[in-house]
């Protein structure tokens, strides 16, 4: 029987940086799962369908990004957000959501996530958005950044104008 034989790294290579999935859909996370782990530099370490299996999971395997969906099963991928930045509060958190609504960026935003990437546009993106928030630097879409921007623009007071110093 032939052995394995296992590809030493140098001690100088760079660490695998690892990524706990949380969403209640098994074929996106084995989706997700696949795509970052042809990465040389990403590998999973850990997925949960739920909160309290994630929280559980997360608390143990201590990943450096977190991948969270919005919509859970039994509950919601915001209050998740809330219990992970209370407990670990340097612990980068990027969204992943079906939802595309300016409402559920900026909740996620606000509640301490460091970026937000779509379903939809995630096959794309997914892999420069997980490295951009691993670096510490936020990451939302350009169409929606551009939605955020036009949203603050609507809600803005009619009292305030261009170039006042605030």
């Amino acid at each position: 029987m032939p052995q394995l034989k296992h590809k030493m790294r140098p001690e100088s290579a760079k660490r695998n940086c690892k990524v706990f999935l949380v969403d209640d859909n098994r074929l996106v996370r084995e989706h997700v799962a696949a795509l970052l782990n042809q990465e040389a530099d990403l590998e999973v370490c850990g997925e949960a369908a739920d909160a309290p299996a994630a929280l559980s999971l997360i608390t143990r395997l201590t990943p450096d990004l977190v991948l969270l969906d919005i919509a859970l099963k039994g509950s919601n991928g915001l209050d998740l957000l809330q219990e992970l930045k209370a407990t670990q509060p340097g612990l980068p958190v990027l969204i992943l959501s079906m939802h595309d609504e300016v409402m559920y960026v900026e909740r996620a935003l606000c509640g301490g996530a460091l970026g937000f990437i779509t379903k939809e546009e995630a096959t794309l993106h997914l892999l420069s958005a997980v490295r951009k928030v691993l670096s510490g630097q936020p990451y939302v879409s350009e169409a929606m950044s551009r939605r955020l921007l036009d949203a603050r623009r609507r809600t803005r007071s009619p009292d305030i104008q261009p170039g006042t110093a605030l």
